[in-house]
C-alpha cells in the first residue's frame, strides 16, 4: 500500500480517525518504513512549516518530502502569518495546496500555517426520540442514550449516532426519531439497517428506530450523503414532493428550502428519482456520475453529467465550486457560518469563481482569502456580511 489519502493522516494527528480510516492507516504505516519515517516528520513539522503537497495522495518517499519541505518559498512560519491577522490559516496535512481562482482561471497558491486551533469540522446536533425526548449530541464522551424497540442508540466520539439492533423488530407501527443539525453544525449516523448518513448543516432526518416491512424509508429537508446497504428491500428517501428509490448505492441529496432546486447526484449504484407536480408524476433513472435536478415551482425533472466532488466535498470538510455564481457559493457558505448575507451591487451576484477552500470554525478566514481573490470586499457586522466592490 504505497498511498494514503492526506486527509486521513490530518485526522490521525488530530485523533479524529473512523474505526475504518484508522483501519486503513494502520494498513499503510505497517507496510514500509518509509511510511513510519515519514509520518513522522509530518509530526515534527506539523506546527512550524508549510509544504506544497498534492491533495490527493501521498508520496512514499520521505527524501522528496523533506526536500519540498525546505523549499525556502514553500516555508512561513507561524509569527510571520499572524502579522496578517490570520488571513490564510490552513492545515498542512489536509491539503496544502488551495487553487481559489476567477473564471480567467487565474491562479494563485495561498500560504498555508499549521494550527490545531483551526478546525473544519463541528460535529453537533439534537436528537429527538419517539417520545419526545432530548438529546444534545457535541463532541464527548461516548455513551448509550436510549433503547426502544429492541434498538441500542449509541453515541460515538468519532462515528456519530449508530443503531445497533438488539433483537428482531416488531412489526407494529414503528417508532421514529429526528436528528436534525444547525447552521453549523453536521453529524454521522448509522441507521439499524446498517445505512450511514452524513447529514449535512441546517439540515433534519427523520427516520425509524427499526425497519420493518418490505421497504425501508426516511424523509430528509436540508442536505445529507447517503451509503446504502443493500439488503434486497428497496431504500426511499423522501424530499417533499420527491422521492429517490435505491436498493445500495451512495448519493448526495441536496434539498434546502431556499435553493430552487432539489438535487440528487449519484456517486455508485442506480437511483430512480420520481416527482410529482399537480398531480402529474415524473420519473428518471441516474447513473453514477449524474444528476437529477427537480424545480418544483416549474415542474421540471432534468439529469445531467455532473463532477461529483462539486456536490460531496462538504463531507470531507471543504466548500468546493466550479463556475459557480458569487451569490450560489454564498449562499452555501452562509448557511454553515449561520450568516445573512446582502449585496452593495447585484452584479455582483453574477461573479463567478472556481475554487476549493477548507470550512473553518472562523469566517473571517473565509473572507479575508475571497476578498484577496475575487475583488470584492467582505463587511461582517454580528451576523450579517455586507459584499461590495473593492475601492
Amino acid at each position: 500500500m504505497n498511498k494514503l489519502s492526506l486527509d486521513i493522516i490530518y485526522k490521525k494527528l488530530n485523533e479524529r480517525l473512523s474505526s475504518s480510516e484508522n483501519e486503513e492507516f494502520n494498513l499503510w504505516i505497517n507496510s514500509s518504513p518509509k511510511h513510519k519515517a515519514y509520518f513522522e516528520k509530518v509530526k515534527n513539522h506539523k506546527e512550524s512549516h508549510v509544504e506544497d503537497l498534492d491533495i490527493d495522495s501521498v508520496e512514499d518517499t520521505t527524501d522528496e518530502f523533506m526536500s519540498r519541505l525546505e523549499k525556502k518559498h514553500r516555508v512561513i512560519v507561524l509569527h510571520q502569518i499572524l502579522r496578517y491577522a490570520a488571513v490564510i490559516l490552513l492545515p498542512l496535512i489536509a491539503g496544502a495546496y488551495v487553487l481559489f481562482f476567477t473564471n480567467q482561471q487565474i491562479e494563485q497558491d495561498l500560504a498555508q500555517v499549521i494550527s490545531n486551533d483551526v478546525v473544519s469540522v463541528r460535529d453537533q446536533a439534537v436528537l429527538i426520540t419517539s417520545s419526545g425526548k432530548t438529546y444534545e449530541l457535541e463532541n464527548g464522551a461516548e455513551e448509550s442514550i436510549v433503547e426502544e424497540d429492541g434498538v441500542n442508540i449509541r453515541k460515538y466520539l468519532k462515528a456519530g449516532l449508530k443503531y445497533e439492533q438488539k433483537k428482531s423488530p416488531k412489526e407494529n407501527k414503528p417508532a421514529y426519531n429526528i436528528l436534525r443539525t444547525s447552521k453549523g453544525g453536521e453529524y454521522q449516523i448509522e441507521l439499524a439497517d446498517g445505512t450511514h448518513v452524513h447529514l449535512n448543516c441546517g439540515s433534519e432526518l427523520r427516520y425509524p428506530v427499526s425497519f420493518t416491512g418490505d421497504t425501508r424509508k426516511v424523509e430528509l429537508k436540508g442536505e445529507a450523503y447517503f451509503e446504502v446497504v443493500k439488503n434486497g428491500k428497496p431504500f426511499f428517501v423522501e424530499v417533499e414532493d420527491m422521492t429517490i428509490e435505491v436498493l445500495g448505492t451512495c448519493f448526495n441529496v441536496m434539498a434546502y428550502e431556499d435553493e430552487e432546486t432539489v438535487q440528487t447526484t449519484l456517486l455508485r449504484g442506480k437511483v430512480k428519482v420520481a416527482a410529482v407536480k399537480d398531480g402529474v408524476m415524473k420519473s428518471l433513472f441516474l447513473e453514477p456520475g449524474k444528476q437529477a435536478s427537480w424545480d418544483n415551482l416549474s415542474g421540471e425533472l432534468n439529469s445531467k453529467v455532473v463532477k461529483t466532488e462539486l456536490y460531496t466535498s462538504w463531507i470531507d470538510g471543504y466548500f468546493r465550486f466550479e463556475d459557480q455564481r458569487l451569490e450560489d457559493l454564498m449562499r452555501n457558505i452562509a448557511r454553515w457560518y449561520d450568516v445573512k448575507v446582502f449585496y452593495q451591487n447585484p452584479e455582483l451576484k453574477n461573479k463567478r469563481l472556481t475554487g476549493k477552500l477548507y470550512r473553518f470554525e472562523d469566517f473571517n478566514v473565509i473572507a479575508n482569502m475571497m476578498e484577496k481573490i475575487s475583488g470584492v470586499k467582505m463587511r461582517k457586522n454580528k451576523d450579517a456580511v455586507v459584499i461590495s466592490f473593492k475601492e
